[in-house]
């Protein structure tokens, strides 16, 4: 057993000084000095990501790079790393993601839609601000009875005057007793697969994209996005 163990270590450590010299030659080919090359494979010894998807794009002339996302995007069968493919219809939306200021993933524009079923990738159901109806909300629920329901709910970014019974539907007795009618409370979205038409604040939730079933959300695509505004200049 113990010999087995030893064993598997050392295949691991002669794999791992593999892909450190792997890194140390393709560093070298990309013209890094010596300091940067001999620092990039000692991390590689542990971890050899940072190498490949930060310091390697950053050392990659114009004409490799637009290569590298040409052969990437075509793996995931789309035309460009900006797109995503539409997970109703199949539909390929065009320039649809990009890297905001803060370095996150996020979407290009306002209004990203499919072309073919209107599937919007900028819907309150993938925005940070949505709170949908399953989630508490100032008390035992904002909206007692509506269950486990992700098609509406309310936004924590914008409020509205509401009466007591719709804003606050478990306190609205105790409420009304004390002299409330109205208050301010978050505005319902009553379709969160579409925003108000005054929400200029919307902020992608990777998690709430993924679970409409939108691929390839990954930290690579984000590192591939950096690239791709470097070479071809932003879509945003």
């Amino acid at each position: 057993m113990g010999w087995a163990l030893l064993g598997l270590l050392l295949c691991g450590a002669v794999w791992r000084v593999a892909v450190a010299a792997r890194v140390l030659r393709d560093a070298r080919r990309h013209g890094a000095d010596v300091r940067n090359r001999l620092s990039w494979a000692l991390v590689a010894l542990l971890n050899d990501r940072p190498y490949w998807w930060a310091a390697r794009l950053a050392m990659m002339a114009d004409d490799e790079a637009r290569a590298l996302l040409r052969r990437v995007a075509q793996e995931h069968e789309l035309t460009s790393v900006a797109s995503v493919r539409c997970p109703l219809c199949g539909d390929e939306i065009a320039d649809a993601l990009a890297v905001s200021e803060a370095g996150a993933l996020t979407v290009a524009r306002r209004g990203v839609l499919c072309g073919r079923c209107d599937f919007r990738l900028d819907a309150c159901r993938h925005c940070r601000h949505f709170l949908p109806a399953r989630l508490a909300y100032a008390g035992p629920a904002f909206a007692a009875g509506e269950g486990d329901d992700f098609t509406h709910g309310r936004c924590d970014r914008y409020r509205e005057w509401q009466p007591v019974r719709d804003a606050y539907p478990h306190m609205a007795g105790r409420l009304e007793k004390i002299g409330y009618e109205y208050l301010s409370a978050p505005q319902r979205i009553q379709d969160s697969f579409f925003p108000p038409d005054e929400c200029t604040s919307f902020a992608l939730d990777l998690k709430r994209l993924r679970k409409s079933e939108v691929a390839w959300l990954t930290p690579q695509r984000r590192a591939l996005l950096d690239l791709h505004s470097r070479v071809f200049g932003s879509q945003t």
